[in-house]
């Protein structure tokens, strides 16, 4: 089984290695300059002319950008940057402000590296090897993933220049991703605080204060939940009408499938050609078979070839792809899939919990993973609890699948030394010891002596089932991806799972 961890969280966590050593003798395919943005601020920015372009030949033009802390890639062999100029196109990539460009970097806010991009834009206009649609306005993609993904919702939506977007992994919702119910994603928080002050890279007051106060007390002040709300760019999407194609993990547990699904519904809607694919990746560790290691290499391409370099030809192949845990992907016309039932079950327990629920998280010896970075796995994939309400979902008489969100209900009633808090639902898969997806969500209770209920959507999921599967919901008061448990107390409660069954799309 593949247990890589994905490029954006190295990309990220080794933001060293990715700094660009300056050459002392630019190559002639390559150039270097520092665009000067709408305050002043100089952005680093490459230039890489497509192979064998000819005297006076113009081509379109690609923007590819880089994750959170890290720097545009330079590296014309491989990674992206290679496939791209293969391809034939001309790339751009750039450091964003604040990474390896001057300035404080805001997160993409459409205030500031949003208008980042109007000017890099214009600056890619002038260039004599562009493919011009008109005057002032190049024939232009976008790609990327992360930081780097997310800045093509805000581009888009603010700039008609922009043709044809590939995120990958991207937030549509900030704030609803860090800050999911109210509950910090403290895991990520961590990972993402640190390496953004790494190497040199400056962050906005808003965002250290953030970081500080989130960390600190699992709660971001109303001033800065404001500021990062107002960066959307869910409301920018709803601009998008230009083919998008939207990247998005099934083990993603920063970005998680609902962003995704978010954007694409959005654009879906707006008329545009949207398509969605669900790969193993993302910010998280894929502990599945991954499936063909150049999946995403090959929709990326033909999406371009389609719509940016208007080959209509180019076979995209269906506008919903997922992959299983098997590594088998499989496609259909849109998403949802069509409706073939559910799997009901419904349970009951009772939890006593402490902020001491920390002591085995913190005191156990962690395995060293493959991936060598050092961090305990716990904080990016959720993880089978002994301390928990456990509720068996049946297994389907026949072979199945679900690709969707499960709906749960909660009634509960307890007491807790702080009333507000939470609790967390993940769903195990008893055969193979692993959280599917690696997801666990954030279930907001109040423990103050009274019943309550609380109905909430799951993370989505893509499992293939069987008659011999052995899947059980799990509700915990802990996990490593969000705050840690702060408060202390009892709750009695009764859960009420529903899985989605889906009808197969088609093997790839």
């Amino acid at each position: 089984m593949a247990r890589r961890l994905s490029a954006a969280v190295a990309a990220m966590l080794t933001a060293a290695s990715l700094i660009p050593a300056a050459p002392a003798h630019a190559a002639p395919a390559q150039r270097t300059v520092k665009v000067r943005s709408f305050d002043g601020v100089r952005i680093t920015t490459h230039f890489f002319r497509a192979p064998g372009l000819k005297k006076g030949e113009r081509r379109p033009v690609v923007l590819l950008g880089h994750g959170w802390a890290g720097r545009g890639e330079t590296d014309r062999k491989d990674g992206q940057l290679g496939y791209l100029l293969k391809a034939g196109y001309n790339v751009v990539t750039w450091n964003a402000r604040g990474f390896g460009s001057e300035g404080s970097a805001n997160v993409d806010d459409p205030r500031v590296e949003g208008r980042d991009m109007k000017r890099l834009i214009t600056w890619i206009a002038k260039q004599p090897e562009v493919r011009l649609d008109k005057k002032g306005d190049p024939r232009l993609g976008m790609t990327g993933g992360s930081y780097g993904g997310a800045i093509q919702l805000v581009t888009a939506g603010l700039d008609r220049r922009v043709d044809v977007i590939v995120p990958s992994i991207a937030f549509n919702s900030l704030v609803d991703t860090l800050y999911t119910d109210g509950i910090f994603r403290a895991g990520w928080g961590t990972l993402l605080c640190s390496g953004g002050f790494l190497n040199g890279n400056k962050l906005s007051w808003q965002v250290q204060k953030g970081c500080v106060t989130g960390l600190a007390s699992g709660k971001i002040p109303d001033d800065v939940e404001r500021w990062f709300r107002a960066h959307g760019p869910a409301h920018l999407v709803e601009r998008i009408e230009i083919p998008t194609l939207v990247l998005q993990g099934t083990v993603d547990t920063l970005f998680t499938l609902r962003e995704g699904i978010a954007t694409y519904r959005t654009v879906k809607g707006n008329g545009a050609p949207a398509k969605m694919i669900w790969f193993c990746g993302g910010h998280g560790r894929c502990a599945t078979d991954d499936g063909p290691d150049d999946h995403l290499q090959k929709a990326t391409l033909a999406w371009l070839d389609r719509y940016l370099n208007g080959d209509r030809k180019a076979d995209t192949g269906p506008a919903f792809e997922y992959i299983d845990q098997y590594g088998v992907y499989r496609g259909a016309s849109s998403y949802p899939l069509a409706s073939a039932g559910s799997l009901d079950a419904r349970g009951s327990g009772s939890l006593k919990f402490s902020r001491a629920d920390i002591y085995p998280y913190l005191t156990r010896e962690e395995e060293k993973s493959e991936s060598g970075l050092p961090f305990p796995s716990y904080v990016m994939a959720a993880e089978p609890a002994d301390k928990a309400v456990n509720v068996p979902i049946p297994a389907p008489s026949g072979s199945a699948q679900t690709v969707g969100s499960p709906r749960l209900t909660v009634h509960y009633k307890g007491e807790a030394k702080k009333a507000k808090t939470a609790l967390f639902a993940q769903i195990v898969d008893r055969r193979t010891g692993k959280v599917v997806g690696n997801q666990a969500t954030p279930l907001p209770v109040v423990l103050d002596g009274r019943r309550h209920t609380v109905t909430r959507d799951l993370e989505a999921i893509a499992h293939t089932l069987t008659p011999g599967s052995d899947l059980v919901l799990q509700i915990v008061p802990i996990t490593g991806l969000f705050d840690w448990q702060r408060s202390a107390g009892t709750v009695e409660l009764e859960a009420k799972i529903s899985v989605p069954l889906s009808v197969p799309g088609e093997r790839g």
